[in-house]
């Protein structure tokens, strides 16, 4: 679970104000919450956020599998809104949800790519380590 939201700010700002969009939200390509718009909740975003993360992985797969040459976004178009993924920076992605099936997804998609352009290297996420368990002797532990 998450609870910072250092650039939710400028989500709001760069994102969330813009005639069209429901919400925003950044994070790890792993699907951990960085940073949302006002517009979600924090739970809501973290749940998300780690549908964007499975995704996205879904098109790397049907990119590696058809020979694509490379993500760049994903777009899903569904009945009452559509959404739209991008990487913004390492190891980071931006996800965004429309308020309707109508919006203007030309604009949308050039404020994401422009946030993601003008401020990546603030929204870099490191990517997570995974656990590395120790040694019994390690931890001041007798050894048998």
């Amino acid at each position: 679970m998450t609870t910072g939201n250092e650039l939710g700010w400028l989500l709001d700002r760069s994102l969330g104000s813009l005639d069209g969009v429901r919400h925003a939200v950044l994070m790890s390509s792993d699907g951990l919450l960085h940073s949302r718009t006002s517009g979600i909740g924090q739970d809501e975003a973290e749940k998300f956020a780690a549908i964007t993360a499975a995704v996205r992985a879904a098109a790397l797969a049907y990119d590696e599998e058809t020979g694509g040459g490379g993500t760049r976004q994903a777009l899903i178009e569904l009945t009452n809104h559509v959404g739209l993924i991008t990487q913004a920076g390492g190891n980071t992605m931006l996800s965004v949800q429309t308020s309707g099936p109508d919006a203007d997804i030309g604009l949308i998609t050039h404020h994401m790519l422009e946030l993601a352009q003008r401020v990546g290297h603030e929204m870099k996420v490191a990517p997570r380590q995974p656990h590395q368990p120790q040694r019994p002797s390690e931890l001041g532990l007798p050894t048998t």
